[in-house]
């Protein structure tokens, strides 16, 4: 085994038990000393890109759960080659439409930054790296054809070899340096999230989305009763 393989099986060990107890020790500081202080509230996005936020969230988080949780159903899934080409399609789009959301978040936090706003920094910072990872993940799907079928059958074995706690990285030393530094970054935001003091809704911003769709619903039932 090279230097750089062992490096990176230690990295692949280690790096997510580090990042857990980074995102316990940010969360005890933002809580404990810092009594969740989320500073002056920002102006929101538009409507369109909070909508892209929610659906873009579902479409990678739900996606990537549900593999974690019943890979052999999703391998069933990927056993034909248009099933694996629309999934794609789906996590692209997805992938697009939750980097597109993010890129206004951060661009409203960095105008308050940039007119002085207090406690912007950390925010902005984690932000980008949301935007980051997005991208990657976007880019990992264009770059690589079934990427789906990589993750199904690479890289959930990693993932759920680190829920019990005894971590298999052979799979993700042997992966492209891509998807490694995919990997990485998502971890650095795990462990840096909670120092950020975001809302959940400046991410998932649901509740937002489903009060517009109803005001459109009752505005729309009302305008038929009119006319009616």
């Amino acid at each position: 085994m090279s230097a750089t393989t062992s490096l990176l099986s230690v990295l692949f060990a280690y790096a997510p038990v580090m990042a857990v107890f980074g995102f316990a020790a940010a969360w005890l500081y933002r809580w404990g000393i810092l009594r969740n202080d989320l500073g002056p509230a920002v102006s929101a996005v538009s409507p369109t890109s909070e909508v892209a936020l929610v659906v873009g969230f579902l479409t990678v988080v739900g996606g990537h759960t549900i593999t974690v949780i019943a890979p052999d159903a999703m391998r069933a899934l990927l056993g034909d080659i248009s099933r694996v080409a629309l999934i794609e399609l789906a996590g692209l789009v997805g992938a697009l439409l939750f980097s597109w959301g993010l890129l206004s978040r951060l661009r409203v936090r960095l105008r308050v930054w940039r007119a002085g706003g207090v406690e912007q920094l950390p925010r902005v910072a984690v932000l980008a790296l949301f935007f980051l990872v997005s991208c990657t993940g976007a880019l990992l799907t264009v770059q690589y054809r079934w990427l789906t079928a990589w993750y199904a059958y690479v890289s959930v074995p990693y993932l759920r070899s680190l829920l019990v706690l005894e971590p298999v990285t052979d799979a993700m030393t042997a992966s492209p340096w891509p998807v490694q530094l995919h990997v990485v970054l998502l971890l650095i935001l795990v462990a840096a999230w909670p120092m950020a003091g975001l809302p959940r809704s400046e991410i998932f911003p649901l509740s937002r989305v489903a009060e517009r769709l109803t005001q459109l619903g009752s505005t729309s039932g009302t305008h038929k009763e009119g006319s009616s």
